[in-house]
């Protein structure tokens, strides 16, 4: 069980981390853009993207921590 936690740990960090370099991705094609349609709705991706990258990491962080030492 704790290999399949610590396994869902990380793939939820990896997705989170995608969801925010796709963020920025899209948040420097909205500079770019001269129509301002566009450029609104690029920006609620972004917001959304975000969003969706911070409640994954709650839920990261309500996981179950694996509580065994090390030797």
């Amino acid at each position: 069980m704790t290999h399949l936690i610590r396994r869902m740990r990380k793939t939820i960090d990896i997705v989170a981390d995608h969801n925010e370099d796709a963020a920025l991705a899209v948040m420097r094609a909205a500079e770019r853009t001269g129509d301002e349609v566009l450029k609104q709705q690029l920006m609620g991706v972004i917001q959304r993207l975000n969003q969706d990258a911070q409640a994954l990491r709650l839920v990261r962080e309500n996981l179950p921590v694996d509580q065994r030492k090390s030797a």
